[in-house]
């Protein structure tokens, strides 16, 4: 949201279509039962797509800007160098990259950085900036490929959007996890280049 105040142009690629969130909910017991529950992979993905093309909008991303690649939901990594190519034409001209951890425990966000990796190896993209947030996994980055980002009243607006992913609040620790977000005052990302793959943890 700051880049997009300062005028960057500001893409968001949604790699999966969120089919399987109520199957892997409802599996560790963290799905509430009711009537809007109980529907089939392809209506939940359809409702999922739909939230997070509502969210983007509300953040002031621009509708030519939003990229819906819709590979089924926890089977990225099946379709890692398809990606890829999808991706490439959408980030050839970038200077940064905002993505999930190495050691994910989370199939689709390993699998997404993995394909930023390749994306950005392919297009020979030596000075781009890796922004590595720390989802599902700790964030270990030290000194100066630590940034601390303040967020001041932003964080109210993230508040409203991620209200907005309601299929998302039949799930455990949705509702807890987004009020949290009210008190946060920071975001930490680990901030590395092609050149430091494989001496992080976390790149």
């Amino acid at each position: 949201m700051k880049w997009l105040e300062d005028g960057h142009d500001v893409h968001i690629i949604w790699f999966t279509d969120g089919r399987a969130g109520y199957k892997k909910a409802r599996e560790e017991d963290e799905l509430e039962d009711c009537e809007e529950t109980r529907i089939t992979e392809e209506e939940l993905a359809r409702i999922r797509l739909a939230e997070a093309d509502a969210a983007g909008e509300f953040l002031g991303v621009k509708e030519e800007n939003r990229h819906f690649l819709k590979f089924y939901d926890q089977e990225l990594k099946y379709h890692i160098d398809d990606a890829v190519e999808k991706t490439i034409g959408i980030v050839k001209d970038t200077d940064i990259f905002v993505i999930p951890s190495d050691n994910n425990k989370h199939p689709d966000h390993q699998a997404t950085h993995d394909i930023a990796v390749k994306v950005a190896k392919k297009l020979k993209l030596s000075n781009l900036k890796f922004y590595v947030f720390y989802l599902y996994n700790p964030l270990k980055a030290q000194g100066e490929n630590l940034i601390k980002n303040k967020v001041g009243d932003l964080r109210f607006k993230v508040y409203e959007a991620l209200k907005l992913h309601k299929s998302q609040f039949y799930t455990k620790d949705m509702g807890w996890q987004t009020e949290a977000m009210k008190l946060r005052r920071t975001e930490r990302f680990g901030i590395y280049y092609l050149k430091d793959k494989g001496k992080f943890y976390n790149f």
